[in-house]
């Protein structure tokens, strides 16, 4: 099972360099509508499947809810992570959406009544001084904070800030009817959001059938495999081992997102992006690191 995890994390790593290789010639918000309407067909499947299993079927309120979350964890999320990489990096992109465990922290005793231990209170300050020192690059200067790459950063961050909301309050559907039945919902109706406005916008996914092919098998990459099939695995592990080890293989996607961006794009990290993924990394590290028992007993 661990060789699968870091498989699966590797699959992860793999969406930054590839989002930001097709928003060249792609633009974000079609391309999202492709990963996520490629990703929720082949759950389909599962969905009916597990809604057959219900003694219980979601309420016309529920569903409404879970459908609204969808707006918010895939449509604004995806905002965030595609728009952010295309005036961002790679690198950036897989450090900042991952730092979902520092949001969750802050808003966790807002809204689902979790405590905000001392342990997890350092590990946010040290988390927030970590994404300060990536999104300025080390530079404290007007024109830095001005930049596009810092606009995109600033989108990344909120693109973990709206996946962390929706985490938690998606929870308590997961906890009724499980974790397909809320997720093919939300999944469902975020992609329609998205549709929807690049109606507006006049971006037509047509735009798929004029990229060569090999950006065309990203696109099915990252529907099929990245997003439908890596979610089935990492749910089934669930089943096989605690929350937090499983949480805790995605430590792994900032370094392996890293090692992938220099090795297919040529992105040269700078000292201070280095050091803010080591900072921000460990400070998950401390949020998620539960207290061992000779903490617990005293």
């Amino acid at each position: 099972m661990p060789l699968i995890m870091i498989g699966v994390m590797i699959i992860w790593a793999t969406f930054y360099p590839i989002i930001k290789y097709i928003v060249v010639d792609m633009d974000p918000l079609v391309l999202s509508f492709y990963r996520y309407f490629l990703g929720f067909i082949p759950l389909t499947p599962f969905f009916i499947s597990e809604l057959k299993k219900q003694t219980k079927r979601p309420e016309p309120g529920e569903i409404i809810s879970m459908a609204l979350l969808g707006f918010i964890g895939i449509t604004l999320f995806s905002v965030g992570l595609f728009y952010g990489i295309k005036l961002s990096t790679a690198i950036n992109g897989a450090l900042l959406t991952n730092t979902q465990p520092i949001f969750t922290a802050i808003l966790g005793p807002i809204l689902i009544a979790e405590v905000l231990s001392k342990k997890k209170l350092l590990g946010v300050l040290v988390g927030i001084s970590g994404m300060v020192l990536v999104v300025t690059n080390g530079i404290f200067t007007t024109v830095a904070i001005e930049g596009t790459a810092v606009t995109g950063n600033l989108l990344l961050i909120g693109a973990s800030l709206v996946l962390s909301l929706y985490s938690m309050l998606i929870k308590k559907y997961a906890i009724i009817y499980g974790s397909i039945i809320p997720t093919w919902i939300s999944m469902l109706s975020g992609t329609f959001f998205i549709f929807i406005i690049n109606i507006f916008r006049s971006q037509s996914p047509a735009q798929l059938l004029n990229l060569p092919t090999l950006s065309i098998v990203m696109v099915l990459y990252l529907g099929i495999i990245g997003t439908s099939l890596t979610y089935l695995i990492f749910n089934r592990a669930l089943i096989h081992m605690p929350v937090t080890t499983a949480t805790s293989y995605k430590l792994l996607i900032p370094v392996f997102g890293l090692i992938l961006a220099v090795i297919f794009l040529g992105e040269q990290p700078g000292v201070a992006t280095i050091m803010g993924i080591f900072i921000v990394v460990s400070s998950v590290y401390i949020i998620q690191k539960k207290p061992s028992a000779t903490m617990r007993e005293g």
